[in-house]
């Protein structure tokens, strides 16, 4: 029992939690996550609600994702200069007061547009600051466990808020849920107080540049852009997390269509065949690595990931056949009175599995961003990274729902899934010349 206790302390995981800074930072993030996602599909649920319009719903997902474009590249460089903790701090406190106009009853569409960019805008510099800080307060032979607490702490948060959302909206009612999104993020900020850096270094050079010019801004993401070029590996990690995004950008478009005329099942099942066990696959993925990652090369991680889930997406039209197979009748005969398996159960276990594959590409690539970059530029390569996803999502997510009722959801997952097999193949290659 005693060797086996030392063991589980010796893992990554526990012994970056058991960093108090870092713990402190994720326990922020776990709040104010879940509020973030929360508050998408309760807004939707508000938007709907009032112009039962689904244009007005893509006007809204519009409005959280120019900014990305718009904002991104210009708030890291502003985020390198500031005091990293003091913008999350503040990020979570504007975001709850943003939120404080939709308690308002009937808050006209063009108002409801205004404030969803606001926060959109103020969440630019949030991403930034949370990516670049943590190499401060992780130390160096905790970064990939780091990245795997941090990449779960986004991703599977992100679901448990959209998993949730449902739910509290019915128990708590519209109004009620608006005041606990707030206090979420209130109690986010609170958390943020509590973080001690252990060092002064970005309060001298906060202090050091007070000001900026736009010759300057242009001037910092040029560097930028010139060190990507330089450093292979990091440009090869910014592809892999921008294409990855997208497609899960593009996953989510297709979802409910997937989910209703595929496998004919009602849309209200979407949480629980496809979010959660990606969730749950995400999770074990980022455990597994932050047990085991360091001692892999991250670049042939992201592509098996990337592989992984592309061959998955080829699958997913075709699960009925799946269960037709001789060999998972023979298995249903053999255990009639445990389980029987079906399409939904397959689909189960291939939404475990995108969950893993993901994990596989986001944690390793944010692990080599966050080791090659240095700490002044870490700001500005994520704002970076949140513009490149805003960009290339941008076009396929207007486009997926359109060739989707063109030629059927079945047709473009399948051409997802080979253009990133595709992608991971000629990357292998490419990471070997």
């Amino acid at each position: 029992m005693e060797v086996f206790k030392r063991k589980v302390l010796a893992n990554g995981i526990f012994q970056i939690l058991r960093v108090k800074p870092f713990f402190l930072l994720m326990l922020s993030e776990f709040f104010s996550q879940l509020a973030f996602n929360m508050q998408h599909f309760v807004l939707i649920f508000i938007i709907y609600g009032f112009t039962h319009s689904n244009t007005a719903v893509s006007g809204m997902l519009l409005s959280f994702m120019i900014p990305a474009v718009l904002f991104s590249v210009i708030s890291g460089v502003y985020v390198d200069r500031w005091n990293k903790k003091k913008i999350i701090l503040f990020a979570h406190v504007i975001r709850a007061i943003l939120l404080l106009p939709f308690l308002i009853p009937n808050l006209h569409l063009g108002l409801i547009y205004t404030f969803t960019f606001l926060i959109a805008v103020v969440s630019q510099f949030l991403y930034p600051a949370e990516s670049s800080i943590v190499p401060q307060l992780a130390p160096k032979k905790l970064i990939v466990p780091a990245n795997a607490v941090f990449s779960f702490a986004m991703f599977g948060i992100m679901l448990a808020g959209y998993i949730l959302s449902g739910p509290v909206l019915l128990l708590l009612g519209k109004t009620y849920t608006i005041v606990f999104l707030i206090t979420l993020f209130l109690i986010s900020a609170f958390v943020v107080v509590k973080i001690k850096l252990s060092n002064k270094k970005e309060e001298i050079q906060e202090k050091s540049h007070p000001t900026f010019h736009m010759h300057s801004i242009i001037r910092e993401v040029k560097e930028v852009f010139v060190f990507i070029k330089r450093v292979k590996r990091v440009m090869h990690a910014l592809l892999m997390i921008t294409i990855a995004q997208a497609v899960l950008f593009i996953f989510a478009v297709l979802a409910p269509g997937y989910v209703t005329t595929i496998l004919a099942a009602p849309l209200e099942t979407l949480s629980v065949i496809l979010i959660a066990p990606a969730g749950i696959g995400l999770a074990i993925g980022a455990f597994l690595l932050g047990s085991i990652g360091k001692k892999l090369k991250h670049e042939l991680v992201s592509i098996v990931g990337f592989a992984i889930v592309g061959i998955v997406f080829i699958l997913m039209p075709f699960t009925g056949r799946l269960v037709s197979y001789e060999s998972v009748n023979n298995l249903n005969s053999i255990l009639p009175h445990v389980i029987n398996i079906n399409v939904l159960h397959v689909i189960v276990v291939m939404a475990f599995i995108i969950g893993f594959g993901i994990a596989l590409v986001f944690i390793p690539s944010n692990s080599t961003i966050q080791l090659e970059t240095n700490e002044e530029m870490r700001g500005r390569m994520y704002g970076l990274l949140s513009s490149l996803v805003g960009a290339v999502s941008f076009l396929p997510v207007i486009l997926a729902g359109g060739l989707a009722d063109l030629f059927g959801v079945g047709a473009v997952i399948v051409t997802v899934g080979i253009l990133m097999l595709i992608f991971s193949i000629s990357s292998f290659f490419l990471t070997k010349s």
